[in-house]
């Protein structure tokens, strides 16, 4: 796996923008849809609550955020403008522009003062970022005393038996099928690795500690291999 880089994470990200919620629903076989909905349930985002969505993408979060729970303004930052147009022509067609607001930051240096917000979300995004804890320390920042900071991300199953079948899946079929569809095989071989290459899900829970999140809980999905973790202010 080559050393990441942000401008080229989010050439990546540009390239395979206008497919990314169809593969996103073919590989997760639907799933992605339920784990991001309980991702927003988790968050207990409440009127009033100002969110902020990080690594927005297509937002899915943002959308979500705003038809299941009663919060006025959510803000969705990401560093590639494709998948933010994508996700601006979906808002659009929701009706939510004004209610779901997103342009492009670094989510190592958000334009945000600190103590800004409710609830931060970050879904699939964390492990993209050069530095985790550098990220996780920035979305700590910006939160409110008592707001939650809430992270989808993927992970490699404890139990061996569904690990190697999920490496399996990871390295042999999962860049066949995102190439085939995409024309951008290169795309899924570096999420495939970066599934692989990524944090422990306690290794996620103690750099949150460190960051001084407290009432620190994980949520492990699909035998393991993705997880919802959540930590107060």
């Amino acid at each position: 796996m080559k050393p990441k880089s942000g401008g080229n994470i989010s050439a990546l990200f540009d390239d395979i923008s206008r497919k990314y919620d169809f593969l996103n629903r073919v590989l997760s076989f639907n799933a992605d849809i339920g784990w991001r909905r309980k991702l927003v349930k988790l968050s207990g985002a409440s009127t009033g609550d100002k969110v902020l969505d990080v690594c927005a993408g297509t937002g899915d979060i943002g959308i979500e955020l705003a038809t299941v729970a009663p919060v006025d303004k959510i803000f969705g930052v990401d560093f590639s403008l494709e998948m933010l147009k994508e996700g601006s022509k979906k808002i659009g067609e929701k009706g939510y522009k004004g209610r779901v607001i997103s342009f492009i930051a670094d989510a190592l240096n958000l334009p945000f003062g600190s103590e800004t917000f409710n609830v931060v979300t970050i879904g699939f995004g964390l492990r993209n970022l050069t530095d985790y804890r550098a990220g996780i320390s920035e979305m700590t920042r910006v939160l409110k005393g008592g707001g939650r900071l809430m992270i989808l991300e993927f992970a490699m199953p404890e139990r061996k038996i569904v690990s190697t079948i999920y490496g399996l899946y990871l390295k042999r079929i999962l860049p066949i099928i995102g190439g085939v569809l995409t024309g951008k095989k290169s795309a899924y071989d570096y999420l495939s690795d970066s599934i692989a290459g990524f944090l422990k899900p306690m290794e996620v829970i103690e750099i949150m500690r460190a960051e001084g999140l407290v009432n620190l809980e994980s949520f492990p999905m699909m035998a393991g291999t993705v997880y919802i973790y959540r930590g107060e202010k």
